[in-house]
């Protein structure tokens, strides 16, 4: 802040000569005139630093002590704008800079959604659109309240938003919760069948009659719990039948085979010659870029970031990095090594996508071989996953519990 203040009011470095010049900085001391960064060059020189409108007040403090003082530098906006007061032209600039500021601190240049998980960004922007929310348009056209409202309306996933501007942001926070038809269960009567084939490990139900048990082997498209419930008397014979809605999780054990095959040819392409690097800037949808253009042989990677004064107040500029690289497409053919990483590559990621969809991987039994221009994997997984598929039942008289 000081260093500010000082360009801001401006300041000097003067040079003090004179036979007695300690007695010339006790007098400016006594007098409340302060000085920094004061140096002695010779017995009779001295160098100090000290506010340009301070200077007037040396003149008794001179008389007295017989000093010379001479100002050797002059810094700050004061003498900045003395010294440019013909240059028309750049005060007239430095204004319309200051007009266009000011405009730009009334729009909006930035959009912030944040909370949304299943609602894209992409797609609540696109209806802010339709409602007129773009970027670029006056603050004072947007109603907070009534946009919260139109969002909660149109995504009725949502259970709390929150619209707020700050600076020349627009900030959309969003709450999700469960949905009316998450919330409600169905009660519709039905049995739970098998969606595949395998050793049932184990069983929990919650509702229903358990027709097989852990241990069984299960078909697909056998009954595995049943909601049907038979009402006994004393005599254990059935009164009536009433139906639930089945209800359990059923894990079981299977076999998943595994076939891929690859040729041992495959295309690459490789960096060739300089690496091209160059910035570029983006207003709205035009870019004015500081490199060549890119043919079809390079590739192209670019980084960029709005400008912005502050946290809040966004430019609706951005500057980037540009990184331009030429590659060269070749035909090679991979090593017995690297078939065999490549093949427990694309392993690995088959094995990624069952673990996503809440498949357990017991073990695996897979063999990779080379056989003339290609490379075959094949084998099993041996595997744990819940199965347990709602099949309605059919039944006119029906007493849900």
């Amino acid at each position: 802040m000081e260093k500010i203040l000082k360009l801001i009011y401006g300041y000097i470095i003067i040079l003090v000569r004179g036979e007695y010049p300690e007695r010339f900085l006790n007098l400016c001391r006594s007098r409340k005139i302060y000085m920094e960064k004061i140096q002695y060059k010779n017995n009779d020189q001295v160098t100090a630093q000290m506010r340009a409108g301070d200077f007037w007040r040396l003149r008794p403090v001179r008389s007295k002590t017989g000093v010379h003082i001479q100002i050797i530098q002059k810094r700050g906006m004061p003498f900045f704008f003395f010294a440019n007061k013909k240059r028309k032209a750049f005060f007239a600039g430095m204004l319309l800079g200051c007009v266009l500021i000011f405009f730009m601190t009334g729009r909006i240049w930035n959009i912030h959604i944040e909370g949304n998980v299943r609602n894209g960004t992409g797609e609540i922007l696109d209806f802010l659109d339709e409602q007129g929310i773009v970027h670029g348009m006056a603050k004072k056209k947007v109603n907070c309240s009534e946009l919260a409202a139109a969002v909660r309306r149109k995504f009725t996933e949502t259970t709390w938003v929150s619209a707020r501007i700050e600076g020349t942001r627009l900030i959309l926070e969003l709450q999700e919760g469960i949905t009316e038809k998450e919330d409600s269960a169905d009660t519709s009567p039905c049995d739970l069948i098998a969606d595949k084939e395998g050793i049932i490990t184990d069983m929990i139900v919650r509702c229903g009659v358990p027709v097989k048990n852990p241990g069984d082997v299960c078909k697909k498209g056998e009954l595995l719990v049943s909601g049907e419930l038979h009402i006994m008397n004393d005599n254990q014979e059935i009164v009536r039948n009433e139906y639930v809605h089945a209800d359990a999780d059923i894990f079981i054990s299977r076999q998943i085979s595994y076939y891929q095959e690859f040729s041992m040819k495959h295309p690459v392409e490789k960096p060739a010659g300089k690496i091209k690097r160059g910035l570029y800037f983006r207003i709205g949808q035009w870019y004015l870029g500081l490199y060549g253009p890119v043919v079809q042989s390079q590739r192209c990677v670019t980084e960029e970031e709005p400008l912005h004064i502050t946290e809040n107040f966004l430019l609706p500029v951005w500057i980037g990095r540009a990184k331009v690289v030429n590659y060269e497409s070749k035909e090679e053919t991979y090593t017995p090594e690297a078939a065999n990483g490549e093949a427990a590559q694309q392993l690995q990621k088959y094995e990624k996508k069952l673990l996503e969809d809440n498949v357990k991987i017991l073990k695996t039994n897979i063999t990779t071989r080379i056989t003339g221009q290609s490379c075959i994997t094949r084998g099993t997984i041996q595997v744990i996953e819940q199965i347990g598929k709602e099949q309605v039942i059919k039944e006119k008289d029906t007493k849900i519990r």
